[in-house]
């Protein structure tokens, strides 16, 4: 399996650059997933079709799914039931499973839970990863850390804290551990399918601007900081010349942004998407699949 993913700041072109790269793999015969991390799904506008929770089929070899965050956060807290029961019990604080995905953090875990899932299925050849603006790599990568030390607390403690939390309940705390070296196993899974290069693809999308170029840059520099390689970047919204004053000025500032991103990100592929003048969806996906990979300037 292949994992295509896309990061980025919101409102960079995220979700059109996912959906036209699974409409490009599926069209070269490898069954692909066009997956949504994103709570504010946009598949669904983007491909013209209903998707839901499940694996909605789009095209031929080509599927789309938008997890409902509600839904999996109640599947979510069912799984690590224990383990939840005892932090927020612990500190006198309640939550309604239902309203488990607005805690600050879990949104992220619930949807590395689903996408685990799919990974170890192994149904598809592609899975192409449409991220949250948050940039859900970085707790994927961090939560095995997270999780190894409260498994090393815990079991430190267990003499002391299991046998409270037995007492409670029969088994209770047994299950408290149990569930965290799950959660612990799960991440390291996918920390270690997104540090390979020969399982993931990782692709920074960006606008020629300031502040986008800034913040994409921090961005590749902390993932990268963690073992994670960023294999390319799609600089999108590129402007075409033209002899109107306000185009021609919107014209240089974004070529000396392109010239800065080329400089500062040599060793990547850099990808150029035009201005298509409207929004892309549907039939228009398949000229941004070519503008991306058929002249060679991206490769998953």
């Amino acid at each position: 399996m292949r994992l295509v993913y896309m990061a980025g700041k919101g409102g960079v072109g995220k979700s059109v650059s996912s959906a036209a790269t699974g409409l490009w793999t599926s069209q070269r015969g490898q069954k692909t997933l066009a997956f949504s991390m994103d709570p504010a799904h946009s598949l669904s506008d983007i491909l013209e079709a209903e998707i839901g929770d499940r694996p909605t089929p789009i095209a031929e070899n080509l599927y789309a799914v938008e997890p409902d965050l509600a839904a999996e956060a109640e599947k979510f807290y069912a799984s690590y039931r224990s383990l939840f029961r005892a932090l927020f019990e612990m500190f006198q604080f309640e939550v309604r499973p239902q309203d488990f995905g607005a805690v600050p953090g879990v949104g992220e875990l619930i949807f590395m839970d689903r996408l685990y899932d799919v990974y170890m299925d192994g149904d598809y050849d592609v899975v192409v990863i449409d991220s949250a603006p948050t940039a859900l790599v970085l707790p994927l990568l961090k939560l095995p850390e997270v999780t190894t030390g409260v498994v090393t607390r815990l079991l430190g403690m267990k003499s002391r804290w299991t046998g409270i939390f037995n007492m409670l309940e029969p088994g209770f705390g047994d299950s408290v551990v149990k569930e965290v070296r799950r959660l612990r196993t799960k991440a390291e899974t996918m920390r270690n399918a997104l540090i390979d290069p020969e399982i993931t693809t990782i692709s920074v999308v960006m606008i020629p601007e300031k502040a986008a170029v800034m913040e994409s840059e921090r961005l590749i520099k902390t993932v990268e900081a963690h073992g994670v390689t960023v294999d390319s970047i799609i600089v999108n919204h590129v402007m075409a010349p033209c002899d109107c004053d306000y185009c021609s000025r919107r014209v240089a500032s974004q070529k000396g942004y392109i010239e800065e991103i080329k400089t500062k990100f040599a060793n990547k592929q850099i990808a150029l998407l035009p201005s298509y003048g409207e929004e892309v969806k549907g039939p228009g996906l398949a000229q941004v699949a070519r503008d991306l990979y058929e002249r060679g300037e991206l490769r998953i």
